[in-house]
């Protein structure tokens, strides 16, 4: 009997990895549409565990840069942190999520530096000037 549950229990550190929703950040100006928090036009949901720093309230985020932090749970992008961005002495983004049409987050590349991620989750590390993206490599 003992022989048939080691192999079993090998197993649940890669079952319970699996499992795991994968994490996201992002960088961007907050708007409130039909009452979700939007970044490029993509939703955010925030919930009753959803951590507000640097003095952020709900009714503060609209026209905000804000940095989130969170899962995506199915189609949901669930916020866990919202940090206020400093875009005016930042010139440099960390971004993790899907490559998708060329686009991170709704924000294109004035370069081709997404290509090589196309399609797949990212970790990366951007130049960003407001707008765009540039110069994009792997975070370390």
């Amino acid at each position: 009997m003992l022989k048939r549950i080691c192999p079993l229990l090998m197993l649940l550190p890669m079952l319970a990895s699996a499992a795991v929703p994968p994490e996201f950040k992002v960088t961007g100006l907050a708007s409130w549409q039909l009452g979700r928090l939007m970044i490029n036009g993509i939703p955010f949901t925030l919930d009753n565990r959803t951590r507000f720093d640097d003095g952020l309230t709900e009714d503060t985020l609209g026209g905000t840069w804000v940095e989130l932090e969170g899962v995506v749970q199915g189609e949901t992008n669930l916020v866990h942190e919202i940090d206020r961005a400093d875009r005016q002495h930042d010139h440099d983004m960390d971004i993790v999520g899907t490559v998708q049409a060329g686009r991170l987050w709704g924000y294109g590349a004035s370069d081709d530096s997404l290509k090589p991620f196309e399609g797949s989750w990212a970790d990366l590390e951007c130049r960003f000037d407001g707008k765009v993206l540039s110069a994009c490599r792997r975070d370390d």
